[in-house]
C-alpha cells in the first residue's frame, strides 16, 4: 500500500509539472502574439500611416524594412520575437515598447490578461498600454482599434480552420454577457471537445441570444463542417434545445448529464431544512460516487424511497436517470472527468470575474474578440 501510495504521489508530481508547462507554454505564445502586434501598430504610428498607403513629400517618414529576431525573456521563458524594421527615414526608428538593451520582461506576461479586460474602452485600454509598454509607448485610439478588429479577425479564422474526424468527448455550455445595444444579453455557445489523443481545445464560440434548438444546431453544423464525424459523448447540462439539436446531427452520440447541476437541482425541490438538505445531498454523492452500474442502479431506487414524501425531487433526478449514468460506458479513469461540465465552467467562470468590472460591452465584434482571447 504504501509503495502504491509513493507511485501515486510520483504521477501526481510530473502530471503538476507537465500541466505547469503547458501552461507556460500557452500564456508564453499569447504574449508573443500581443507583442508583435503591439510592435507592429507602433511602426505604423511612426510611419504615419497603413501597411497599404502610399505617401509622399513631407508626409513620407521612411520605408517598412521586414523585421530582424530577437530573444525576450518573459513569465514563461525565452521567445524569439519579430522586431519591425524602418529604412531610408529621417529620424532612426527604435521601439519604445522593447527598447534595445531589454532583454527581459516579466511585467509583459502578468499585465496581458489585464489588457484584454481593459480594452472593453479606449480610454481604458490606453491606461493599460501604459501598464504593459510604458508611459512613451501609448498607441492612439486608431491604432487601438485595430488591434481590436485583429482579435475580432482571430475569432473569424477560427471558425474556419478544420477539425479532427472524431472526437470522444464534448463539453458544451453558454455564458451570457450585456453586448451592444440590444436590451437582451449576448449567449455565447462555447463547445470543448478531447480528441482520440487526449487533447483537449476549444471547438466554437458561437453568439445567438438564447440558448435555442436553432443557434444549437447552428454550432453543431460547423462542427460538422469543418470535418467533425463522431463524436462519442457530449457532456452538458439540460439544455433542451441541446440535447435536440444533437440528436438531429450526430444521432449517434450518447449524452451525459452534468451531475453538479442536477444535484442542485433536485435538492432545490426539497424543503430547505440544513439536515435534510445535508442527507440528500449525500445520498446523491453515493450514487455520483458508485463503482459499477449496478451500484448507481441500487442508489437510485434507495434514494426514491428514502424521499417518496418529496415526489418532485425524485421526478427530478429519476427522469434522467439514463443520462446521468452514460459515463458507465467509458473508461473508469476518465469517470471524474466527464460527469460534469467542468471543462467549459472552469474558463467561463475566470471570464464572468474578469467582465464584472464592466457593466456593457460597447459592441457584439468587441466581446466575441475579447472573450475568444481570454479563452
Amino acid at each position: 500500500m504504501a509503495q502504491q501510495q509513493k507511485y501515486k504521489q510520483k504521477l501526481l508530481r510530473e502530471s503538476k509539472l507537465y500541466l505547469n508547462d503547458t501552461v507556460d507554454k500557452i500564456a508564453l505564445a499569447g504574449a508573443k502574439d500581443s507583442i508583435e502586434t503591439a510592435l507592429s501598430l507602433e511602426r505604423d504610428e511612426f510611419l504615419g500611416r497603413k501597411h497599404h498607403k502610399r505617401v509622399s513629400g513631407k508626409e513620407f517618414r521612411g520605408y517598412r524594412n521586414g523585421y530582424s529576431s530577437r530573444s525576450i525573456g518573459l513569465g514563461g521563458g525565452q521567445t524569439a520575437i519579430k522586431m519591425p524594421r524602418v529604412c531610408n527615414a529621417q529620424e532612426s526608428f527604435e521601439s519604445k515598447i522593447l527598447p534595445p538593451f531589454l532583454r527581459s520582461s516579466p511585467a509583459v506576461l502578468k499585465t496581458l490578461p489585464q489588457l484584454y479586460l481593459y480594452g472593453l474602452s479606449g480610454g481604458d485600454f490606453r491606461e493599460a498600454l501604459k501598464a504593459l509598454l510604458g508611459e512613451e509607448a501609448v498607441l492612439s485610439p486608431a491604432s487601438i482599434m485595430r488591434l481590436k478588429e485583429r482579435w475580432y479577425e482571430h475569432y473569424l479564422g477560427f471558425h474556419e480552420q478544420p477539425l479532427d474526424s472524431h472526437y470522444v468527448y464534448l463539453c458544451a455550455d453558454g455564458i451570457y454577457m450585456k453586448a451592444g445595444l440590444a436590451k437582451e444579453r449576448l449567449a455565447l455557445l462555447a463547445v470543448i471537445g478531447v480528441n482520440e489523443q487526449g487533447e483537449k481545445r476549444l471547438l466554437a464560440l458561437i453568439p445567438g441570444y438564447r440558448e435555442s434548438y436553432e443557434n444549437w444546431l447552428d454550432v453543431l453544423r460547423n462542427l460538422k463542417e469543418r470535418g467533425v464525424k463522431w463524436i462519442g459523448l457530449v457532456i452538458a447540462d439540460g439544455i433542451a434545445g441541446l440535447w435536440r439539436a444533437v440528436k438531429e446531427v450526430f444521432p449517434e452520440t450518447l449524452h451525459q448529464r452534468d451531475w453538479v447541476h442536477k444535484m442542485r437541482n433536485v435538492l432545490s425541490k426539497l424543503p430547505r431544512d440544513k439536515r435534510l438538505q445535508k442527507r440528500a445531498h449525500q445520498d446523491l454523492l453515493k450514487i455520483y460516487e458508485a463503482e459499477t452500474e449496478k451500484d448507481s442502479e441500487v442508489g437510485f431506487i434507495q434514494f426514491a424511497k428514502k424521499y417518496k414524501n418529496y415526489p418532485t425531487a425524485v421526478e427530478c433526478l429519476l427522469k434522467d436517470k439514463e443520462v446521468l449514468t452514460s459515463y458507465f460506458s467509458f473508461p473508469k479513469g476518465h469517470w471524474r472527468h466527464i460527469k460534469t461540465t467542468n471543462p467549459v465552467e472552469s474558463p467561463f467562470a475566470w471570464i464572468r470575474a474578469r467582465l464584472r468590472k464592466t457593466k456593457r460591452l460597447r459592441s457584439e465584434k468587441s466581446a466575441l474578440g475579447l472573450v475568444f482571447q481570454l479563452m
